[in-house]
């Protein structure tokens, strides 16, 4: 590591690297689930594409192991050369072709607020927590609240283009490279490093009618019901809604017990007349509910789950994600079913254990004409099934691997018929198979990589 330094030394400025002793390692380095922190050698945080591009080449002929850390919740690490990002935050607006150009190494939080302070009136289809990292969900392709209309941030439409820096050091936007622009579109950031993003504007709604609704457990026989019901009936692009099953009190993180209950995050970019009274008039309406729901901006939206940003690197925190077609009663009852029994079986498992199932509409995952236009091929449901588990850091072993087996049967115990290929490249975990999640689209992948990354140094958290 020694000899690499000296190298780096030549063409990256002091404040460049930073090494394990220095007051920034911790922040550059941080990980999301905190079992995967590999305690890098070493970080370079490269300031200019100029910078990443000497570094990338210096790098690619080296056996040094590297990785790519974009800074939101994933969990990227490495033994060796950890490269940060987080300087590539830069920001455009055009608004005669209604487009932005966005720096690939910020947070959706920093998108937001420039959005609203530079673009007022428009929004991007980008991540619903302002904590998500803009170059990973872009890569695996993106789920917003207005995918529902417009689709992933990932498709055609959306992600215009991408400036990108090859294991050459060669600088481009992908467009003049079409396969490489379409890996990128699902297919993560095995391919070469993207420095920034060119993403479609929408004018968009300046207030939003959203909230939680908390409801407890005895809600259950309700909501069982109505939230089929919502799913079934509702075909506005503009309405939305999230269903939890969760702790009401966060108790892992207070030092109290958990309070097992229900909750609803509901969206009506219509405002809050029509959503009060109209598309969740039901949902106020079940007893015991408890409102914190009113009127919004897009970011502020955003902003409404910015707490569960101080469990990062606490917790051991696995998920999965599935598209579903349809929501029924049983499906409800069952998410219940596996959330409270893994939280009976290990009480410990408090501190990240959730069900999250996401209504949207049938435009999000089928915006596209086939499953071969983006590298990810979407399943053809229209709703996600999400699952984490998890506990403190400072569990034991046998904890950690108990809390693997349940998120391995999850899916099974809770679908009726789960298709490993049904499941979302984002969330991945070793129970995950890769080449069930993207299909028909693996050779064509393999074969980009191999053209632009022959020595395979760019890793993921999954080898095609």
């Amino acid at each position: 590591m020694e000899n690499i330094k000296a190298t780096l030394n030549v063409f990256l400025t002091r404040d460049e690297i930073i090494e394990p002793s220095s007051p920034n390692y911790g922040k550059e380095t941080q990980v999301w689930a905190a079992h995967r922190n590999l305690y890098p050698k070493l970080v370079v945080r490269p300031k200019t594409i100029e910078s990443l591009s000497e570094l990338l080449k210096t790098l690619n002929g080296t056996d040094i192991e590297f990785a790519v850390r974009g800074g939101g919740c994933g969990s990227t690490s490495t033994r060796g050369v950890l490269i940060s990002m987080s300087a590539f935050d830069g920001f455009e607006f055009n608004k005669e072709e209604e487009t932005v150009i966005v720096g690939a190494g910020q947070l959706w939080r920093h998108v937001d607020a420039k959005v609203e302070e530079f673009a007022p009136g428009y929004s991007v289809p980008g991540a619903r927590c302002t904590y998500v990292g803009v170059g990973g969900s872009t890569l695996q392709g993106g789920v917003s609240w207005m995918s529902s209309e417009y689709g992933l941030t990932s498709d055609p439409q959306n992600m215009l283009d991408a400036q990108v820096v090859t294991m050459t050091g060669d600088t481009l936007w992908a467009s003049s490279d079409p396969e490489l622009l379409w890996a990128l579109r699902g297919g993560g950031g095995r391919f070469g490093i993207v420095t920034a993003f060119k993403l479609k504007a929408y004018k968009y709604p300046k207030t939003v009618y959203s909230g939680m609704l908390m409801y407890p457990r005895e809600a259950l026989d309700d909501l069982a019901k109505m939230v089929p019901h919502f799913a079934d009936t509702n075909t506005d692009p503009k309405v939305a809604m999230h269903f939890y099953c969760l702790d009401m009190i966060q108790g892992a993180f207070v030092g109290k017990p958990s309070v097992p209950g229900l909750g609803l995050l509901v969206y009506d970019a219509h405002g809050e007349e029509h959503g009060r009274n109209k598309a969740f008039r039901w949902a106020l309406d079940i007893p015991g509910a408890i409102d914190t729901t009113k009127a919004l901006t897009y970011r502020q939206v955003n902003q409404l789950n910015d707490p569960l940003e101080m469990t990062r690197d606490m917790t051991t925190l696995m998920m999965s994600a599935v598209v579903i077609p349809t929501i029924t009663e049983d499906l409800i009852r069952r998410t219940w079913r596996w959330y409270e029994e893994s939280l009976i079986k290990e009480p410990k498992l408090n501190a990240g254990t959730f069900v999250l199932i996401e209504l949207m509409q049938r435009e999000a995952f089928n915006s596209v004409k086939s499953r071969s236009e983006t590298a990810w091929p979407r399943p053809s449901g229209r709703h996600i099934l999400q699952l984490g588990i998890g506990s403190l850091k400072d569990c034991s072993e046998e904890i950690h691997q108990f809390a693997v087996k349940r998120l391995e049967v999850a899916a099974t115990e809770i679908l009726d018929d789960y298709k490993g290929d049904d499941c979302m490249p984002r969330d991945f975990e070793p129970c995950h198979n890769p080449v069930k999640i993207f299909g028909e689209n693996v050779e064509k992948l393999r074969a980009i990589k191999r053209r632009l990354d022959p020595n395979n140094r760019l890793r993921g958290a999954y080898t095609i």
